[in-house]
This record gives structure tokens, C-alpha cells and sequence, in this order.
């Protein structure tokens, strides 16, 4: 069967989608891919300059390390094998008293910077200062956890089947169109199509595997996406499935190599 896919929910930061015609080895394969190997910039190296705060050198650095920084899609082939070789400087100058942010970084590229401008650093007392320089690099999720574009999980497509001999089956009904999830209605049972997690009150647990089924859909998976603020939602899954492409035509080229 021909792979198919469509969207659900299409939010600013995050996107769920329906794969249909895929096994579980290619969607956890897509999975990881979008974790670990779709780069972004984050800070690899921070040069202090002064430091007067209640916190040592290496808790800010990772503190900065972990700000998500905006990457601009057009100006890198974030899809490539081998990343850009591309340094990025942000410099901070602050003094107390007050909270030192995210925002009071100033980019040396206007298309990198931090992609939330209210996330805190340290707090200063009155006369203390923090001067330093932060150096972001392109990176990949599978070499530190700071170069993860966001939040990626998947799960089957499922169906619960509901007999109308159950009681009080129209609270199902009813907590299942609360929750969004299609719903259809037969003669002597309702399906619920489960696109999200879906949980039964205990009160119907006795119904299960009688009365109350789960049928899983053979090679449908439902994926759920959140960004960081990195890269748009939508880039994450696409960059992801050309990497895939790109390691599979390097596969097989190796393959034919062999085979010569």
C-alpha cells in the first residue's frame, strides 16, 4: 500500500498528522530522525569575560546552551549530511540590579537569535555585572540535547468499539466529542476513532475485551510534533524525511559498491 498522509491539527508550534501504509520500523525511523538528526544552532562555547553573580561560570553557560535559537531554513541545507561550518556570536552586557534574559543577548546574525526573548538567566544584585560572548554552532539532537528541534511521539491509529449494551454508553459518546475525536454511531454500537489518547472511566473497565474492544489499524500511526522555536513545525518532518532519503540513496550506493 502507497504511504498516505494528512494532517489533524495544525497549531503555531506543533502539528499532528496521520501516516497510513508505513511499519513501525519506519516510523520510529522518522521519529529519531526529527530528534536526533534535523540540526539546529544552539551555544557551543561561552567566553566570560566578568561574572559577578551567585552562580558559577559553567551553570550559565548551560543555562545558554539550552536557549532554542531561531534557524534560518533558507540560508543552511539543514537536510545535508555534513553541517555548515557557520559560527554564530552572542554577546551579553549586563548589570544589576534585575533579571538577565534570553532577549539580552545580541546576535552577530540577525537570523539567529533566541527564539523566546523572556526565558531568565541569572538574577544580579545591585552592582554585579555578566560580560561575556556565547558562540552557537550548528549541531544534531544526537550529539547533545540542546541541538533537538522539539518534541516528537507517535502512536497507532486505533478504533474502540463500543456495544450499546454497556450503560450509560452515551457518557462515552459524550466525553469522546468533547475531546474532538470522530465518533460513529451504528445500530448497536458506537466507534471511536482514537487519534489521541483517549481514556475509558473505571467505572467502564469491566466492559473491556466484551463489550468494549480496541482494534489497532494496520500500518497507521499518528504523530504529534512540537518545536522548540527553532525551526517551523512543519520543516522538522520535511527536513527529516529528506535526510531519511538522503541516508537511504547512500545506503544502497554503498550496496552497488559492494556488489561491484
Amino acid at each position: 500500500m502507497e504511504p498516505k498522509f494528512w494532517i489533524l491539527e495544525k497549531r503555531e508550534d506543533s502539528i499532528k498528522f496521520i501516516v497510513e501504509g508505513i511499519d513501525v520500523p519506519f516510523a520510529n525511523a522518522l521519529r529519531r530522525t526529527m530528534l536526533a538528526d534535523v540540526p539546529t544552532f544552539a551555544v557551543d562555547e561561552v567566553e566570560f569575560f566578568e561574572n559577578d553573580s551567585a552562580l558559577f561560570d559553567e551553570i550559565i553557560a548551560h543555562r545558554i546552551g539550552l536557549i532554542p535559537l531561531t534557524t534560518p531554513v533558507e540560508r543552511f541545507s539543514l537536510d545535508a549530511l555534513e553541517l555548515d561550518d557557520y559560527t554564530v556570536t552572542l554577546s551579553l552586557e549586563a548589570e544589576g540590579p534585575g533579571i538577565v534574559y534570553s532577549g539580552d543577548l545580541k546576535s552577530s546574525d540577525d537570523g539567529v537569535k533566541p527564539a523566546n526573548e523572556n526565558i531568565p538567566i541569572v538574577k544580579l544584585a545591585e552592582g554585579q555585572r555578566l560580560t561575556l560572548n556565547a558562540y552557537a554552532r550548528l549541531g544534531r539532537g544526537k550529539d547533545h540535547a540542546k541541538w533537538q528541534p522539539g518534541f516528537v511521539y507517535y502512536k497507532y491509529l486505533t478504533k474502540i468499539h463500543v456495544s450499546k449494551e454497556v450503560p450509560d454508553w452515551k457518557e462515552l459518546k459524550a466525553l469522546a466529542e468533547r475531546r474532538g475525536l470522530p465518533v460513529e454511531e451504528a445500530d448497536d454500537e458506537l466507534v471511536i476513532t482514537a487519534t489521541r489518547a483517549f481514556y475509558l472511566p473505571r467505572k467502564f473497565d469491566e466492559y473491556i475485551g466484551d463489550k468494549i474492544r480496541e482494534e489497532i489499524i494496520p500500518g497507521s500511526f499518528v504523530f504529534t510534533v512540537e518545536t522548540n522555536g527553532e525551526l517551523p513545525v512543519e520543516e522538522i518532518v520535511s527536513i527529516a524525511l529528506k535526510i531519511l532519503m538522503r541516508k537511504s540513496d547512500r545506503f544502497i550506493n554503498e550496496l552497488h559498491k559492494l556488489a561491484d
